[in-house]
C-alpha cells in the first residue's frame, strides 16, 4: 500500500504532523509512506524512521505564482507534479494541511482514498472523501484524528491491508519526531563545549590564583538557547525585552543565540554580545540549529519552529505566546513552561499584525517574569 502524506511547509507544522505519520506506520508497517514537502523543509524529515521517501515540490514557488495569478505557470507546476507522482500509484493520500493547494496535491495523486481535516477553508473539502470532525483540539491530536480515519476508509474501499490493531487503551503517542543523528548531536555538543570551555581556560590563564579545574565532574553554568525571531512579526517578543533578559542572565548563565539569516540581520546587531555569548544566528542549517538547541539546557523562544525542534528532542522550554493559542499549538510533551498575558481578551487572534496596534500580548510579558521562570527551571533541571 502506497500512502502520500501531505504537510508541505513550516518547521513547527511539519513536526506537529509527525505523530500522525508514526501512527500510520505503526499500524500499517507494510505500507510505504511518502511525505511531500517543500524543498527548504525536507531536511526536517531526514532520518525520520516513519517516512519511507521524501518527495520535494516547490510549494513556496507555486504560492508566489498564485498570488500574482500566473495561471500558465501554476498549471505547468501542477501538471509536472502530477507526472512526478503518477508512477507511485498511490492508494491513499493524507492531507493534514487543509489548504486549496494541498487539495490539488490530493487530486494529482490519483489516490482513491483521500483523508483530510474537517472544517477546512479554501475549498479543500472538495478534494477529500473521508474527513475528521472539525474541533478545537491541539493540532497534533487533530492530525492524528485524520490518520485514524484510515482503517474505516480501507475497509470501505475493500483494501486488504492489515492493521496491527493497537487499541485506544494502549494510548496515543503525542511526541513529535525529529530524530537527530548521533553525529549531529556530537557536532553541536563539541561546538558549544569548545566555545564555553575556552572561556574558562582563558580565565584560568589570566587569573591563576583563582583557577578552577576543568574536569568533567565540575559544575558548569547553565546553557540557555535564545531564539528571538518568529515567522510572524506579531509572534515576536520586543528586542528590548530580549536584551534585558540576556543581560539579567549573563552573570550566571551562558547564552547561545539560534536563528537564521533573517535573525542574524535583525537581531545580532542589537543583542548583547561578548563573553558568555555564542552567536550562531545565520551560521547553521535547520538541523544544526536543532542540534545546538539540544546541546543547551533550556530553550527560550516564541511560537516558532525552534520551540518544536526543542520539544521533539526533549529539551526543556520556556515559550512566549500571544497571537496564537498554546492550547492548540504549544508544547504538550516533555518539560515546558508557557507564558502569556492571560488577562487579555484578544489573545489568540491569529493575526500577523496586531489589529489593535499595541501588541500588548507580547509587550507586557516582562523580562523579569521570564528570567524568574528560567531560573526556577534551571534549578530543577541542572
Amino acid at each position: 500500500m502506497n500512502i502520500l502524506f501531505v504537510r508541505m511547509s513550516y518547521i513547527g507544522d511539519i513536526l506537529h504532523a509527525t505523530p500522525a505519520a508514526r501512527w500510520i506506520k505503526e499500524h500499517y508497517p507494510e505500507a510505504k509512506l511518502h511525505w511531500i514537502v517543500t524543498p527548504t523543509m525536507a531536511e526536517i524529515l531526514r532520518h525520520n524512521p516513519y517516512v519511507d521517501e521524501i518527495i520535494e515540490w516547490e510549494r513556496d514557488a507555486y504560492e508566489a505564482h498564485s498570488k500574482k495569478i500566473h495561471i500558465p505557470t501554476m498549471w505547468r507546476m501542477c501538471w509536472e507534479l502530477r507526472e512526478k507522482i503518477k508512477p507511485y500509484k498511490f492508494d491513499v493520500a493524507v492531507d493534514v494541511q487543509g489548504r486549496l493547494i494541498t487539495g490539488l496535491v490530493l487530486l494529482a495523486s490519483g489516490a482513491p482514498i483521500r483523508l483530510g481535516l474537517g472544517g477546512t477553508k479554501e475549498l479543500n473539502w472538495l478534494f477529500t472523501n473521508f474527513k475528521s470532525e472539525a474541533n478545537q483540539d491541539h493540532v497534533i491530536k487533530r492530525y492524528l484524528q485524520v490518520a485514524q480515519l484510515l482503517p474505516k476508509a480501507l475497509e470501505k474501499h475493500g483494501f486488504s491491508a492489515v492493521s496491527l490493531g493497537v487499541s485506544q487503551s494502549d494510548g496515543i503517542d503525542l511526541q513529535m519526531v525529529l530524530n537527530l543523528s548521533e553525529s549531529e548531536i556530537a557536532w553541536a555538543q563539541a561546538e558549544v563545549d569548545t566555545y564555553f570551555n575556552k572561556l574558562v581556560h582563558d580565565s584560568n590563564i589570566l587569573s591563576p590564583e583563582v583557577a578552577i579545574p576543568t574536569t568533567q565532574t565540575q559544575s558548569r553554568r547553565a546553557r540557555i538557547a535564545i531564539v528571538p525571531g518568529a515567522s510572524w512579526a506579531s509572534k515576536e517578543w520586543p528586542i528590548y525585552h530580549w536584551t534585558s533578559l540576556v543581560r539579567a542572565l549573563l552573570p550566571e548563565m551562558d547564552i547561545v543565540y539560534v536563528g537564521g539569516p533573517k535573525e542574524a540581520r535583525e537581531f545580532s546587531p542589537q543583542l548583547p554580545q561578548g563573553e558568555h555569548v555564542y552567536d550562531m544566528m545565520g551560521k547553521t542549517t535547520i538541523r544544526e540549529s536543532a542540534a545546538l538547541i539540544k546541546a543547551c539546557d533550556i530553550v527560550v523562544s516564541g511560537d516558532t519552529g525552534s520551540l518544536y525542534m526543542a520539544t521533539a528532542e526533549m529539551v526543556p522550554s520556556v515559550s512566549l505566546f500571544g497571537p496564537t493559542k498554546p492550547q492548540q499549538w504549544g508544547p504538550i510533551t516533555g518539560s515546558y513552561h508557557v507564558l502569556q498575558q492571560s488577562d487579555m481578551d484578544c489573545l489568540g487572534c491569529r493575526k500577523r499584525k496586531c489589529p489593535k496596534g499595541h501588541h500588548n500580548c507580547m509587550n507586557e510579558l516582562t523580562p523579569e517574569r521570564v528570567a524568574q521562570v528560567i531560573r526556577e527551571l534551571v534549578t530543577r533541571t541542572i
